[in-house]
C-alpha cells in the first residue's frame, strides 16, 4: 500500500508540473485527485487523518490550481503577435555590404536593404548593426554599441 501512496504522490507532482507548463485546469484537477487518493489510502491504513482535512485541502488546492491557470492563460492571451517586420526593431544584424549610408544586412535568415539612421555614418562589411525601425522594405539601422555587442 505504501508504494501506491508514493506513486500517487509522484503522479500528483508530475501533473502539477505539467499544469504549470500547459495551463488548462484539467491536469491540475487530476493532480488534486491523485493527492486525495493518496490521502484516502493513507487513512485506510489506520492513520488518523480526518476526511474533513482531506476535503478542505483538496478544495483549497483545486481553487489555487484553477486561479493560477487562469492567470497564466490571461498573461499569454493579451500578448500581441509579432511576426515579420514587427519583430525586427532591437534585433542585431550583420552588414553584408558597406553601409554608406545604404547597403545590405543579413538578419533572421534573409538579406534586407538597410539605411543608417544617421546619414553621415559608415558601417563596414561584416560589422554588426542594430535595427531601429522598418521603413517599407528597408531597415533603419545603427552601429552596435559595446554594451549591445556584449549582450548578444
Amino acid at each position: 500500500m505504501t508504494a501506491t501512496i508514493v506513486l500517487l504522490l509522484i503522479l500528483a507532482v508530475v501533473l502539477f508540473i505539467a499544469e504549470a507548463h500547459v495551463p488548462s485546469g484539467i491536469l491540475g484537477i487530476l493532480g488534486v485527485a491523485a493527492l486525495v487518493g493518496a490521502a484516502l489510502i493513507y487513512r485506510d491504513q489506520g492513520h488518523s487523518l480526518p476526511v474533513v482535512v482531506i476535503v478542505a485541502v483538496a478544495l483549497l488546492l483545486a481553487v489555487l490550481v484553477l486561479l493560477a491557470g487562469r492567470k497564466a492563460l490571461a498573461a499569454h492571451r493579451n500578448e500581441p503577435v509579432r511576426t515579420g517586420y514587427e519583430e525586427m526593431p532591437g534585433k542585431i544584424a550583420e552588414a553584408r555590404s558597406d553601409l554608406d549610408p545604404d547597403g545590405k544586412v543579413f538578419i533572421q535568415g534573409a538579406i534586407w536593404g538597410a539605411r543608417l539612421a544617421d546619414q553621415r555614418g559608415r558601417v563596414s562589411l561584416g560589422d554588426r548593426v542594430v535595427v531601429e525601425s522598418v521603413d517599407g522594405l528597408t531597415l533603419v539601422v545603427a552601429p552596435v554599441t559595446a554594451t549591445e555587442q556584449g549582450a548578444n
